[in-house]
């Protein structure tokens, strides 16, 4: 079935004001940006802004939403190409590094709500996107249970080695986005994974 004119300019009208969002989240909490100001980052009126998100919350939650079923889709269909748990390790978070130098924006915005999430912090956005954060964790946790099992990281126990996987991968792309732009996102991810596996791989 072909898609009609008008909503095609639905779809690129959200686009253009996810985009927006991306920007204006990503440089202010949830609480201190406007919709005003999205407006104005996307250039449109008001009224276009609510016919598409009726409150600045549906907008937050759109936009993670959005994202977060993006990088979901990319996971699975690239996770099952690769069959070393390591290997998959790396894929799982080149898709991350990959996907945040794509969308800069999106970034803080996620981050954000991950440390809120890891640390059981109350949120407005629990039901509708702590969801899709426990959903990813399930993974993650699946890929270094099978790289445990395989003997390529040691038996330290999934909770500690999903939050040291992450943070060595969140480290490495703070040092890449903020100091050192211009490098490979491969290298960045090459990295995270060294440090990852200096601590946490097998002993020889």
């Amino acid at each position: 079935m072909r898609e009609s004119r008008r909503e095609r300019e639905r779809k690129q009208r959200r686009e253009l004001i996810l985009e927006a969002a991306e920007r204006v989240f990503g440089r202010r909490p949830f609480d201190e940006a406007s919709m005003q100001e999205v407006a104005a980052e996307a250039q449109i009126g008001m009224q276009g802004l609510y016919e598409q998100f009726p409150s600045k919350q549906s907008l937050y939650e759109g936009l993670i939403a959005d994202r977060f079923y993006g990088l979901q889709q990319q996971w699975a269909a690239t996770l099952a190409k690769a069959r070393d748990p390591v290997e998959r390790l790396g894929v799982w978070a080149l898709i991350i590094a990959a996907t945040f130098q794509r969308i800069p924006g999106f970034a803080p915005v996620f981050l954000r709500e991950k440390v809120h999430h890891n640390w059981g912090l109350s949120s407005r956005f629990g039901p509708a996107i702590y969801g899709m954060f426990d959903t990813e964790e399930r993974r993650v946790r699946g890929l270094l249970e099978a790289a445990e099992k395989a003997g390529a990281v040691r038996k330290l126990g999934s909770d500690f080695l999903q939050q040291f996987f992450i943070g060595t991968l969140v480290a490495s792309l703070h040092y890449h986005f903020r100091h050192h732009p211009e490098e490979e996102v491969k290298t960045c991810v090459n990295r995270a994974m060294d440090c990852f596996l200096a601590g946490a791989g097998a002993e020889p």
